[in-house]
C-alpha cells in the first residue's frame, strides 16, 4: 500500500509540476549593444539554472522588453504565464509585446481575454482601453476606461481615456469635464493635460489651450503603472536610453545618480565621445569639475573641433574659478560654430563668472539670436539685467517674452511676478501668481516665494 501511495504522489507531482521550457535567446546576440548583451545573458543564465522559476523568467522578459527585443520578450512572457497561470502580468506583457511587434489587432483579443480572466486588474482594463482606441473601437474603449475609473478612482488615466473618447466623438465640452477631472487627480500628468489643451482649443478657449498644450508637450501615451513597469527602467542598457535616463536624473536634481549610470555605461563604451561629454557634464552638475577635466582633455586632444567637449570644459573651468581659461575655451567653441546657441551661453557663463555682466548680456543676446524660440535664454537675460545691472524695465520686457515663448516655464512666470511687484504692479503680480499656480506643482518654491511676497504690505 505504501508503495502504491508513493507512486500515486509521484504521478501527481509529475503531472502538476511546471513544464520545463527552453529559454528564449536573441537571434542576433553578436550584434547587440555590448552592455545589453552582457545584461540579458546574465539573466538568461539565471533562468537556465532555475528554469521553472516564473519570476526569474519574467525578469528576463522585462530586460528583453526594456531593450527593444520584443520577439524574445513575448516568448519569455508567454513562458512565464505557463509557469504561473494565476497572475495577470505575464499575459499582459505578452500582449504588449505583440503590439510592439506591430500586431495591434492581434493584441486586442489578448487584452480582452485578460480582463475576462482578471476582472479586478485595473492595468489590464487600461491596456484594453488603449488598444481599443488604437483600433478605433470606441464602445469597447469606453467600457474599459469606465472600469479603470471604478477600480482605480485615484488614477488619472481612467477619466483621461473617457475624455479622449469624447474628443474623437466630436464632443469637446464633455471631454473637458473628464479631462479636468484627470488633471485634478494629477496636475503633472502631461498626457491628460495635452488632451485638455486640445479640448480647450476645440471650444475656443485659446489662452487656456495654449498653456495646456505647452505643459503637455504633445505627450498622450503614458501607460498605467504596474509592479513590473516600475522595474523595467533598471534593465535599460541601450546607450541612447541610458543617455536619456542620465539627462532626466540630472534635470531632477540627481546628477550623482547620472554619474553612476554613465560610468557604468562607459565600461562598455570607453571611446564613445557623446557618452564621455555627457559624463563630464554630469560631473560638473554634481560638483566634481576637476574629475571632468581629464576626460575632456583627452577628447579635445583626439578631436580639437569637438564643440561639446570645449563647452563642457569651459563650464568645468568656471566652476574651478579659472575664469580666463573658461572664457578662452568657450570662445573657441563659439568660433567653431557661431550659430550654436550653447556656445554663446558658455561664453556668457564665463563672463558672469568673471563678473563681466555687460559682456555676458551681449553673449546672451547672441545666443537668443541663434535660438529665438528659447524662453530660457530670455529668462536668463532678464535675470542678469534685473539682478546684476539694475535694469528692471529691460528685464521686464525679457521676462514677458520668456513667458510668451514658454508658457509652462514656471521660473519665468515667478520672476515676472516678483518684478511686477517690485515695480508696484500688484494686480499684474497677482495675475502672474494665478498663472503660476496653473503651471507649477502645488507647494513649489516658486509659488511660495511669490505668494509670500504678495502678502507683504
Amino acid at each position: 500500500m505504501a508503495t502504491l501511495l508513493l507512486f500515486g504522489w509521484g504521478t501527481y507531482f509529475l503531472v502538476h509540476r511546471a513544464p520545463l521550457l527552453p529559454v528564449a535567446r536573441p537571434a542576433q546576440a553578436a550584434t547587440l549593444d555590448p552592455q545589453v548583451r552582457d545584461h540579458v545573458e546574465r539573466l538568461a543564465s539565471l533562468v537556465e539554472a532555475d528554469p521553472r522559476h516564473p519570476a526569474k523568467r519574467a525578469t528576463l522578459g522585462l530586460a528583453y522588453a526594456a531593450n527593444g527585443l520584443w520577439a524574445e520578450a513575448r516568448q519569455t512572457f508567454l513562458d512565464a504565464a505557463r509557469l504561473d497561470p494565476s497572475q495577470p502580468l505575464a499575459p499582459l506583457y505578452a500582449a504588449v509585446a505583440r503590439e510592439e511587434l506591430g500586431d495591434v489587432a492581434g493584441a486586442l483579443p489578448e487584452f480582452r481575454l485578460l480582463t475576462e480572466q482578471h476582472p479586478a486588474f485595473a492595468p489590464g482594463w487600461f491596456r484594453l482601453g488603449d488598444s481599443a482606441l488604437r483600433s478605433g473601437d470606441l464602445p469597447l474603449a469606453e467600457t474599459a476606461f469606465n472600469n479603470v475609473v471604478r477600480l482605480a478612482p485615484t488614477e488619472w488615466r481612467g477619466p483621461a481615456g473617457l475624455g479622449e473618447i469624447r474628443l474623437r466623438q466630436g464632443q469637446p465640452a464633455e471631454a473637458i469635464r473628464w479631462l479636468e477631472q484627470a488633471r485634478g487627480l494629477d496636475p503633472a500628468a502631461r498626457g491628460g493635460v495635452y488632451l485638455l489643451g486640445q479640448a480647450y482649443r476645440a471650444v475656443g478657449r485659446t489662452n487656456e489651450a495654449r498653456l495646456a498644450l505647452a505643459m503637455g508637450g504633445n505627450e498622450t501615451r503614458q501607460p498605467m503603472p504596474d509592479p513590473w513597469s516600475e522595474q523595467a527602467p533598471i534593465h535599460m542598457r541601450r546607450l541612447p536610453d541610458q543617455l536619456a535616463q542620465a539627462e532626466e536624473l540630472a534635470s531632477q536634481g540627481r546628477p550623482d545618480l547620472a554619474v553612476r549610470l554613465l560610468e557604468q555605461a562607459r565600461q562598455f563604451h570607453p571611446d564613445h565621445p557623446g557618452l564621455t561629454i555627457q559624463l563630464a557634464v554630469a560631473l560638473n552638475r554634481a560638483g566634481h569639475p576637476a574629475q571632468a577635466i581629464p576626460l575632456l582633455d583627452r577628447l579635445i586632444q583626439a578631436d580639437p573641433k569637438s564643440i561639446g567637449a570645449r563647452i563642457a570644459r569651459s563650464h568645468a573651468l568656471a566652476q574651478l574659478e579659472q575664469g580666463e581659461a573658461a572664457l578662452a575655451e568657450a570662445q573657441a567653441a563659439a568660433a567653431l560654430d557661431p550659430r550654436l546657441a550653447q556656445a554663446h551661453l558658455a561664453v556668457a557663463n564665463a563672463f558672469l563668472a568673471r563678473e563681466m555682466d555687460r559682456e555676458a548680456i551681449e553673449s546672451l543676446r547672441r545666443a537668443a539670436a541663434c535660438d529665438p524660440r528659447n524662453g530660457e535664454i530670455q529668462l536668463e537675460i532678464g535675470t542678469v539685467l534685473w539682478r546684476n545691472l539694475a535694469d528692471p524695465a529691460g528685464a521686464h520686457a525679457h521676462f514677458l517674452q520668456a513667458v510668451e515663448l514658454a508658457p509652462a516655464l514656471s521660473r519665468a512666470t515667478a520672476q515676472l511676478g516678483l518684478l511686477q511687484l517690485a515695480l508696484g504692479q500688484r494686480d499684474a503680480a497677482q495675475e502672474s501668481l494665478a498663472r503660476l499656480q496653473s503651471v507649477a506643482p502645488p507647494g513649489s518654491p516658486e509659488i511660495a516665494e511669490l505668494a509670500d511676497a504678495l502678502r507683504q504690505p
